[in-house]
């Protein structure tokens, strides 16, 4: 009778301490699947975003695009991407940042974008970054990107070089001109803008730090 009691004492000692272990053992199964070695992926808020890739050790800094003209007949959007840390052969090259800056037009009928000049009024400080040069898609509506209703998708793509992004970094009042239509950028896109440049200008000071 003694023996029985010392036998169930130990297993009720026993069970509840190979059941933490099961435990034990189950987080960390679950850890492992969940957490393979993947690239770094952050976000400064929910329209910034910044990867650096594990193999190349190039970080991207990503702005998703954002309406610079919101009308029934007519949307602009801009969406910017910039890569730090790709190879560089001279120390000049290092300095340069080259943000790559996508505008998208999708209207309901043809528009006209005259010079196709787009100029900036950044804190009262002019910057020009050049004709647009618009592609037409020929395939609008396949891939979803066509908003319903709209008939004409037209892109292009512009660089900010650092200048650029440094006025954009301290902007708090933006004009847009593109060809004949002029635009204000809302308070909300100036800060996401102003919050991007000065991101991208933080991490290419890291990237030179990581090189040199």
């Amino acid at each position: 009778m003694k023996a029985i009691l010392v036998t169930g004492l130990l297993l009720c000692i026993t069970a509840p301490t190979l059941h933490a272990i099961e435990q034990e053992h189950a987080r960390d199964d679950k850890s492992t699947i969940q957490s393979p070695d993947k690239n770094k992926t952050s976000s400064t808020n929910d329209q910034i975003e910044v990867k650096t890739d594990r193999f190349s050790n190039v970080t991207t800094v990503t702005l998703k695009p954002q309406a610079v003209l919101d009308k029934p007949d007519h949307i602009i959007t801009m969406g910017i991407e910039t890569k730090l840390g790709e190879k560089k052969f001279s120390d000049w090259e290092r300095e340069m940042v080259n943000a790559y800056a996508t505008f998208e037009s999708q209207s309901k009928g043809p528009v006209d974008f005259g010079d196709e000049e787009i100029h900036y009024i950044i804190n009262g400080q002019p910057l020009s970054i050049g004709k647009a040069d618009f592609s037409v898609d020929p395939y609008p509506s396949i891939g979803g990107n066509l908003k319903p209703g709209f008939g004409i998708r037209k892109f292009t793509v512009k660089l900010f070089d650092r200048r650029a992004l440094e006025q954009f970094s301290k902007a708090s009042h933006i004009e847009m001109r593109l060809g004949p239509i002029e635009t204000t950028l809302s308070n909300t896109f100036v800060a996401t803008l102003r919050k991007y440049a000065t991101q991208v200008l933080a991490q290419h000071k890291i990237v030179k730090e990581r090189t040199q």
